[in-house]
């Protein structure tokens, strides 16, 4: 197991975790070495199988950097399954109810022993009853942080995605203060141009996705050839 995204979040830094988008261990190994703090393996959203997470989070774990799963279900026994490889952490998706929380942190108490403090538990809010229920959520023992989801919550408030939204932007903000002053840490998908302004608000988290990552360069070197 390694703690070092759950130690950096705890000495008051900001992790970096990046979603390579499906299974790659070579990517695991460059973003190891190119300074990411987490490895956001994704089994929600991406094609990654629960038979791959192992290797991939053993790759991550070598280059001495956290592996967290985000889970494409919210079924304990799923849960354990995930936590049986060997993670680091986990992101339950779609949480509306303290009960919820509770349910993860038993699940992780029982995959690993008695060692769930080892862990990062994540409840990410996407969705409005999330966003209902959010002091609840927000202060739920054990759960470490809050991931707001601002794509499924657009989807939630019935903008089809569209986060550039005023009521989105302005829901996500309200958020973000709430679990700020409720003294949870939060986190939400970043960029180079969004990550400072997140980091003054006490973002802890910042997450991104490998394309996200690699789109600015890429129409640089098109600007450069045309």
């Amino acid at each position: 197991m390694n703690t070092h995204a759950k130690a950096l979040l705890k000495a008051g830094g900001t992790v970096i975790a990046v979603n390579p988008g499906g299974v790659s261990l070579p990517a695991a190994d460059m973003l190891a070495r190119l300074g990411a703090d987490c490895l956001f393996i994704d089994c929600e959203r991406t094609a990654v199988s629960v038979d791959a997470v192992p290797a991939m989070a053993r790759a991550a774990q070598a280059g001495g950097i956290s592996a967290i799963v985000r889970s494409e279900s919210r079924d304990p026994a799923i849960l354990t399954r995930y936590f049986d490889c060997g993670i680091d952490g986990l992101v339950l998706p779609q949480v509306e109810s303290r009960a919820e929380c509770d349910m993860l942190v038993a699940t992780a108490r029982a995959a690993t022993r008695g060692r769930q403090d080892d862990l990062l538990l994540i409840a990410q809010i996407e969705s409005v009853g999330g966003i209902a229920a959010l002091d609840a959520i927000a202060t739920a023992p054990g759960i470490d942080l809050i991931l707001i989801g601002p794509n499924d919550l657009a989807h939630s408030m019935g903008f089809l995605g569209d986060t550039s939204q005023p009521e989105l932007v302005e829901a996500v903000r309200a958020c973000a203060e709430r679990v700020r002053a409720l003294g949870r840490a939060f986190g939400l998908p970043c960029t180079a141009a969004t990550i400072g302004e997140w980091r003054q608000r006490g973002a802890a988290f910042c997450y991104a996705t490998l394309e996200v990552l690699l789109a600015p360069s890429l129409a640089d070197l098109r600007k450069a050839i045309a």
